[in-house]
Parts: structure tokens; C-alpha cells; sequence
């Protein structure tokens, strides 16, 4: 609560503490309080880590997305359901759809469909599409969250039950789920530092890491609430100085290790099953140079990385150093 509540309600109470019924002591607590409860969000303590010194590793595509649709990748997920199947999206500016491929880059699709354009959501809207994520319930969450000058007023998250890949071409959303991040008190913001390009999904909630455009932090926010009929607040969790750009990132399907994609590097955030304080946790890290990345996943040990042209590479937990243990 702000200056303007405490006025109010000292004004509707006021003659209680004018008349000095109140002791002093219990005014501090209750200024203290209102003070506190209106700036929670901005008490998180960004957290440092040193990087030791070396020399990025210049990482060579395995395949290529040979599918002239898929010209702007930008979010990419393991499928939970069918084998061997990977969800990819282009970025804003194409229609809403989805594309199922196999690892090899190779894209998936109904024997009997000609023209093949991916698996369409007419429902829904690709403002900014920028991440896409997957839930152990056959759902996947399709992030409209890129939010480059920080003055959108319209994120949100599209749920679609995870199709069949080799025999659909269209599907709807089964949910939208509208949010904003409750730090962000102004639109436009002094420093741009609401975009995000990174979702991940961990026991019934999302998560979302920003994309800063005013420093080379990232935040990690989470979802407590997944309303369809009001906007959910994005609650703050923690910062971190990952001396970069945020642009993709994945959880393992056990909840305890996230991988997060910047332009330079790989990250790994490890922690145990009771924390998602993931910054605070076990830290890994491999600099990389591999050119506009986007999108990362998981696939076993393995980190599977695509770029916005399309170009895909492959990493395995083991090719990163341990920074803290």
C-alpha cells in the first residue's frame, strides 16, 4: 500500500491517532508494513558469480530445419508424449501455428497432406511468440511474451493439448492465460527490462526469465496463478547477472535442472526438488559462440540448441564447467 492508502486510512481512523489512543510504536509497525507490502517485488538481491576466464566454443551445426515455413525459430520443446518429437514455432510476424520435427531437423507431417504449413491455431494470436514449453498432462504453453520496448499490455500464455504430429494440420487453444509482471509499476518503464524470450513449466506452474535490454541481468518470475478470466501477476522470485541476453531455456522433466540459452552462453541452474530458487542453487556454464540462437531443450543428457535461421546443434550437461557447486 502506497502513500495515498496510508492517508486514507488515517484520515478514516485519524481520530484515534490524533487523540493518541494509538501508541507510537503501533503507527511504526503500521507504516512499516504498508511500506513493505507496496515494494516486495523490489527487495530480490541480484545475484553475482565470477566467470573464470575462457575462450567461447564456437559450436558447428549437426543438421539444418530443411522446411522453408520454419524461417524465424524461435521457441523449440521435447514433446512429452510422442517419441522422438520436437515442437518448434517461428516468431512474430507468422501466423499461429506450430511444427513438429524429429532431432534430425526433418519436420513431420500427415502422408497425405500436400501443401503442409505446420499445425494451425486459428484461435489464436502471434503478437510475439517466444518460447513454448510442455507439462507432464499432454499440454503445451505457447509464450506470446516478447515485449521488446517493455509497453505491452496484452502477454500472455496460449495452453493447446498436445496434438497428434503425423496426422493434424489444425488445432485450438484450450486456454489463454493473460499476465503481467507485478514489478512493472509504469508502462512505458524507465528501463526497458520487461521482454522475455524463456518459459518453462515446473509442478503446475510457469516460469518466465526476462530478456533485459537496460543491463545484462535476468529475472525469474513465476505464475501462482493461471486465471483465463482476469490478468495473473507474475511474481518475482530472483536476478541474476548472467552477463548476456536471455533468449531460450528448458527444465528436465524431474524439475531440477534448468538450462537457460544467451547469445554468448549456456547455463545450467541446478536445485533440489523443495526450491525453485534456481539462482541460488548449483551453477554451470559453457561460453559459445554459435551465432542469433533462440531456443534450447533437453533431451536426456543432451542440450539440443537452434537458431534463428534454423541451424541446430548439440551439447551434452558434461560439456559444462561447474561454477558452484
Amino acid at each position: 500500500m502506497g502513500a495515498k492508502a496510508i492517508h486514507n486510512y488515517r484520515k478514516s481512523y485519524g481520530s484515534w491517532m490524533d487523540k493518541g489512543k494509538w501508541p507510537n510504536f503501533y503507527l511504526i509497525i503500521l507504516l512499516t508494513f504498508f511500506a513493505f507490502a507496496g515494494a516486495n517485488d523490489t527487495l530480490v538481491k541480484t545475484v553475482e558469480i565470477t566467470l573464470p576466464e575462457k575462450e567461447p566454443v564456437e559450436l558447428r551445426p549437426y543438421a539444418t530445419i530443411n522446411f522453408p515455413a520454419i524461417n524465424e525459430a524461435s521457441g523449440l520443446v521435447k514433446s512429452q508424449l510422442w517419441k522422438d518429437v520436437f515442437w518448434i514455432h517461428n516468431d512474430s510476424g507468422d501466423e499461429p501455428r506450430i511444427f513438429p520435427i524429429n532431432d534430425d531437423g526433418s519436420i513431420i507431417k500427415p502422408s497425405w497432406m500436400k501443401d503442409y504449413a505446420g499445425i494451425r491455431i486459428p484461435d489464436a494470436v502471434n503478437v510475439d511468440w517466444e518460447s513454448i514449453a510442455t507439462d507432464d498432462r499432454g499440454n503445451l504453453y505457447i509464450g506470446d511474451i516478447g515485449n521488446n520496448s517493455s509497453t505491452r499490455r496484452d502477454l500472455c500464455i496460449y495452453v493447446v493439448e498436445e496434438p497428434y504430429p503425423f496426422q493434424t494440420v489444425t488445432t485450438c487453444v484450450s486456454k489463454r492465460i493473460p499476465f503481467y509482471y507485478s514489478d512493472q509499476k509504469i508502462i512505458p518503464p524507465k528501463k526497458e527490462n520487461f521482454d522475455a524470450e524463456a518459459m518453462f513449466w515446473r509442478d503446475g506452474k510457469l516460469y518466465i526469465l526476462t530478456k533485459h535490454r537496460s543491463d545484462r541481468y535476468t529475472k525469474l518470475y513465476r505464475l501462482d496463478s493461471m486465471s483465463s478470466f482476469e490478468k495473473n501477476s507474475a511474481t518475482l522470485i530472483g536476478q541474476f547477472n548472467i552477463q548476456g541476453q536471455v533468449s531460450g531455456a528448458d527444465i528436465s522433466p524431474d524439475g531440477m535442472k534448468l538450462v537457460v540459452l544467451t547469445y554468448n552462453a549456456v547455463w545450467m541452474f541446478e536445485v533440489d526438488k523443495k526450491s525453485d530458487d534456481f539462482f541460488k542453487g548449483r551453477i554451470s556454464l559453457l561460453p559459445i559462440k554459435a551465432g542469433y540462437v533462440e531456443a534450447i531443450c533437453l533431451d536426456g543428457k543432451k542440450i539440443i540448441i537452434a537458431s534463428e535461421e534454423g541451424k541446430l546443434y548439440k551439447l551434452y550437461e558434461d560439456d559444462l564447467m561447474k561454477l558452484k557447486e
